[in-house]
């Protein structure tokens, strides 16, 4: 059809026609992981093959962020638990420990130095400065450790600097070994003190005298315990009982019931045939695989077992698509292959509405597309027409008129005679008195490039032969980058080519040291996300300068991201001008 999106095959502006999705206010132009079918609808480009239903988080794991283990069956997060026992776990630098960008970990190198001053500790006198410095032992007390004097009546030997205990007597002081429970039974050994476990060895029979333990269970049948009053009594009482019930008890000759039955878990029929439940009777059934029945007979499903591997399909990544967690990791989304042919995660952009339960929309009804990144200079493109009325593309003896001048839109029609034809720019008319021929006139050609970059502002031109080129103006508005780390974790920003727009999620304690090739007048943000599991904090370097020598150390809450701005003043002098927290 001739319009705006679809011009006429010799036109300088055609292209091949593709598939496309039309709003009110222009084409929609679809992201990576999107395509448009011939009927016109959106679909994700997928090639998965399966689907996890169930992930157990194993050794090291956790789906709650503070006990090992847990399973998710829907949608959930696996928390890193630091190292439990003999279980695997995440770790982070202490005293003494580094942990590279790759994950080595190294302890730091001893430094040496000379000693000039000792402070004493708790059961030590003394200390001081050099050149003389002596330390003596406290003297020991019930609530002060130190030093102690033996008494060499008090039980206690010393012999070669080893401390002992002199053997007990009946008028000496000292240790006392413990009787065996065989000792303990006999009962001949007077210097051999008996334990809790030899008394209790010693144990009544009905061939032995001994300890006897009481008992109120009179339902027993030990020789090795004794019955007390309560248990006598119970016993009398159940036997009261018992002839009250052999009394009213149905008879072997049979009777007539007046009470309900009631029959144990374990009650067996022998002989007796129940009938089988059916979708149209009821009947008994048996439990099985799948289903569980508690003791209060209530029926339900069972875990039927454990993921003990999770490999990450198409869209996923761990930390690649197709690694395979055996023991311990972590799954990620990945984003959408730019091929169009791969799903992955997204978040919204500009011009981008994202519902709670996943749909995505264009907001408004007056959306500009744009091939500019930012808020200037965007490219409009106008709404689809709807299609001319037949014939198409007309028949001998009709001439192509226009027929919206406001939409621009052109056909074949048989309104009017043609009398002459005038060549306007672009055009070659070549006339004799009963035809006119009208070509195109050869225009000159362009070199085929990339004009107006991201780092350009575009200037467009169009000649008179109807095509497009572009100039380019250096622009101030640079991207945001991630900067280089130098250590765990040292960032280096580099202010080369106005590049002052920069942003970091905090993974541990960081440094921000002055930037490089800092020139006055130069201002820029730096975009800080707070880790999502724990909060770190931020150092700056010495040309950072803060409201009131406040330096910003960061953000106490977890996940939250802050916007800082600033201005360069001198290559050694940078102002931060104003701090956004908490940008939702």
């Amino acid at each position: 059809m001739p319009s705006l999106l679809d011009p006429i095959p010799n036109s300088p502006f055609y292209s091949t026609p593709s598939y496309n999705v039309s709003t009110p206010s222009g084409s929609l132009i679809l992201g990576t992981g999107l395509s448009v079918t011939p009927q016109g609808v959106i679909v994700g480009a997928s090639s998965l093959g399966g689907t996890v239903t169930r992930v157990t988080a194993g050794p090291g794991l956790s789906t709650n962020g503070t006990t090992t283990g847990g399973m998710l069956t829907t949608i959930g997060t696996l928390y890193l638990l630091p190292p439990q026992g003999a279980n695997l776990g995440g770790v982070k630098a202490g005293a003494n420990v580094n942990i590279a960008a790759d994950g080595t970990i190294s302890v730091a190198t001893p430094g040496t130095g000379t000693i000039n001053t000792v402070n004493v500790g708790t059961g030590l006198t003394g200390g001081g400065s050099t050149p003389t410095i002596t330390i003596n032992l406290s003297t020991a007390s019930t609530t002060q450790f130190g030093g102690v004097i033996v008494n060499p009546t008090g039980g206690i030997s010393v012999t070669g600097g080893s401390i002992s205990l002199t053997a007990a007597s009946p008028t000496q002081v000292g240790g006392v070994a413990l009787a065996t429970p065989a000792e303990a039974i006999n009962g001949s050994n007077n210097t051999k003190a008996v334990t809790p476990a030899g008394l209790a060895a010693k144990v009544a029979s009905t061939t032995a005298p001994g300890i006897v333990q009481l008992s109120d269970n009179a339902s027993l049948t030990s020789s090795v315990l004794a019955a007390t009053p309560t248990a006598v009594k119970t016993a009398y009482d159940a036997a009261l009982a018992a002839q009250a019930t052999a009394n009213a008890a149905l008879p072997k000759a049979g009777g007539t019931m007046t009470g309900v039955i009631t029959f144990s878990s374990s009650q067996t029929f022998p002989g007796v045939a129940f009938p089988v439940a059916t979708t149209l009777s009821l009947g008994v059934v048996s439990v099985g695989p799948g289903l569980a029945v508690n003791s209060s007979g209530v029926l339900s499903t069972s875990n039927v077992g454990t993921v003990t591997a999770v490999t990450a399909g198409p869209g996923l990544g761990s930390p690649a698509s197709g690694n395979t967690i055996s023991t311990s990791g972590t799954i990620r989304l990945l984003a959408p292959t730019t091929d169009g042919l791969q799903l992955g995660g997204v978040k919204a952009g500009s011009n981008i509405n994202i519902a709670f339960d996943g749909t995505i929309s264009v907001p408004g009804s007056n959306f500009i597309a744009s091939n500019n990144p930012f808020a200037f200079n965007g490219y409009i493109f106008p709404a689809p027409l709807a299609s001319p009325s037949l014939p198409f593309p007309g028949t001998d003896g009709q001439v192509l008129t226009v027929l919206d001048n406001v939409a621009g839109t052109v056909g074949w029609t048989n309104a009017g005679t043609l009398q002459s034809v005038t060549a306007g720019t672009g055009i070659t008319v070549v006339s004799t008195p009963t035809t006119a021929t009208v070509s195109l006139t050869t225009v000159p050609s362009i070199t085929p490039g990339n004009y107006g970059g991201t780092a350009l502002i575009p200037t467009l031109a169009i000649n008179a032969y109807g095509q497009i080129t572009s100039t380019g103006l250096a622009n101030p508005f640079t991207p945001f980058q991630t900067p280089t780390i130098t250590a765990p974790f040292i960032l280096v920003l580099d202010f080369t080519t106005n590049d002052t727009n920069w942003q970091w999620t905090l993974q541990g304690n960081t440094t921000i040291q002055n930037p490089l090739n800092a020139v006055s007048g130069q201002t820029g943000h730096l975009l800080i996300t707070q880790n999502p599991l724990v909060t770190y904090g931020l150092v700056w370097g010495t040309s950072w300068k803060f409201q009131n020598f406040a330096p910003y150390s960061g953000n106490s809450t977890l996940a939250a991201v802050d916007l800082i701005e600033f201005t360069v003043v001198a290559g050694n002098y940078i102002i931060v001008t104003n701090i956004v927290e908490n940008i939702g």
